[in-house]
């Protein structure tokens, strides 16, 4: 005996392709952490300034004498300045969670505020990057990595 053949219809479908596409967002926004650029150096990490454009944020692992890994980021901001932080904030760091990028942001994994990289001091809940120190000449950017041990408690 022949089976009737059943039809979806269209309400489950969009409610599937909803839910699914719902699920993907949340998802990208919190599961998966940026992508790291390794670095290394002795006395201080060159960076290429040509490849931080307006707008960027770059995130960076450097490791230290004993191998363990001091997590950075670098972005530039549309009038053209430089800044960095560290991969970690003041009140969220014992999660070890660090940020993600989100349009320009940077949003902490743990808690979720959202930060411009320049952002000076300011924060929520005491929840605010920590600062890294760098300096841009000649078309690059140093990051001494006296500064990053000095932080490496953070990670």
């Amino acid at each position: 005996m022949a089976r009737p053949k059943r039809r979806i219809s269209a309400r489950v479908l969009i409610g599937g392709a909803v839910v699914l596409g719902v699920v993907t967002i949340a998802l990208a926004g919190t599961g998966i952490g940026p992508r790291f650029t390794e670095v290394s150096g002795v006395d201080s990490i060159v960076i290429s300034g040509a490849d931080l454009k307006r707008g960027d944020l770059r995130f960076f692992s450097y490791r230290n004498d004993v191998g363990k890994e001091i997590r950075f980021i670098l972005g530039r901001d549309e009038s053209g300045q430089v800044s960095a932080a560290f991969d970690a904030c003041e009140r969220c760091a014992q999660y070890r969670k660090g940020y993600t990028s989100s349009h320009g942001y940077l949003v902490c994994r743990s808690c979720g505020n959202r930060y411009k990289l320049n952002s000076r001091g300011s924060g929520i809940a005491s929840c605010a990057p920590i600062k890294l120190p760098v300096r841009e000449a000649g078309g690059r950017i140093m990051v001494g990595t006296s500064q990053l041990k000095q932080h490496q408690e953070l990670f």
